[in-house]
């Protein structure tokens, strides 16, 4: 195993065991939500020179939406890039994503909508869905209020959050919305089948456990939604004409083989997906860019990803 990723699993473990917390799938989502914002603030530091960040309201389905506006220096109008947020739809915020977020407007050169969507089980499938598309549409059509040019915009996110985008883009797809130039897909949630190999081989103990994802699952699926909804598991979709795809992923996630076979039933389907594999690389890497060597190549990928397609 790669010697930082060994590391930083040990101490995880350390951590856990001395301090006894209850594990999250133990606890109410609300305090499972806080504990996510105070350990993921420690991985945001120290946040990239040069970015500019600001938070701003816009109307969404049932009440305003957040976003979390990070810009780059220099003259724009910039690129837009919507990022949707991972988490599990339970956890996580653009709070606890600022630094990508932020690595990703720099290295980019665009700006980044950080998208503060309602969670689940309060509110569950489809309502983070209906938030991010109508993020979308809205970021898209006023690009230049927040210093975009809405012409040229991807769509990117990470595990929850590359979902609900994989998600958000059948749906302009199937409902005629603007079209993406890219989906930036991190080791995302595809399938909602927790019985894949790379779960059983990964799911204990590396950062996304088995135990956490059926938890996740359950709260974002209280509200009745199905498995096999291609809204809720983008791989029963058609997936024809959607936009580009780039998949990253770490061969130590369990959702790696939610990547293999995402992209496999993309290009069967006609879209153009690239697939890299992570080599000893954990759940959430891109986010822990400041102590992962892997990370930091992860979101150097993604950067170059985005320019090409933004170009």
């Amino acid at each position: 195993m790669d010697a930082q990723v060994s590391a930083l699993l040990q101490m995880m473990t350390a951590q856990a065991e001395a301090t006894g917390a209850p594990l999250m799938w133990e606890l109410p989502a609300a305090e499972a939500r806080a504990n996510a914002e105070v350990s993921f603030a420690a991985f945001n530091q120290p946040m990239p020179d040069g970015v500019a960040v600001a938070d701003r309201s816009i109307p969404g389905p049932t009440g305003d939406i957040r976003l979390k506006v990070f810009t780059p220096g220099g003259r724009g109008p910039f690129p837009l890039l919507v990022f949707l947020h991972g988490g599990g739809w339970v956890i996580g915020s653009p709070a606890t994503h600022a630094r990508l977020c932020a690595e990703l407007a720099g290295g980019a050169g665009a700006v980044v909508a950080s998208v503060d969507y309602r969670l689940a089980p309060e509110h569950p499938a489809p309502a983070a869905l209906d938030d991010c598309v109508a993020a979308i549409r809205w970021a898209v059509a006023n690009a230049g209020e927040l210093g975009a040019d809405g012409g040229r915009f991807a769509v990117g996110g990470d595990s929850a959050g590359a979902n609900l985008t994989a998600a958000a883009m059948l749906r302009l797809r199937d409902e005629d919305g603007p079209r993406s130039r890219l989906q930036l897909l991190l080791y995302g949630a595809y399938t909602m089948d927790n019985d894949l190999p790379s779960v059983l081989a990964n799911g204990e103990g590396k950062i996304l456990t088995r135990r956490a994802m059926e938890w996740f699952y359950a709260h974002y699926l209280s509200g009745g939604a199905s498995r096999t909804d291609p809204y809720v598991a983008p791989i029963h979709g058609d997936l024809r004409g959607l936009p580009p795809a780039r998949l990253i992923v770490g061969t130590l996630d369990p959702l790696l083989d939610d990547s293999r076979l995402f992209a496999q039933a993309l290009k069967e389907a006609g879209v153009p997906a690239t697939l890299s594999m992570y080599e000893d690389q954990p759940h959430v890497f891109l986010q822990l860019s400041a102590i992962l060597d892997g990370g930091k190549r992860g979101v150097a990928e993604a950067c170059q990803a985005l320019r090409e397609a933004l170009a």
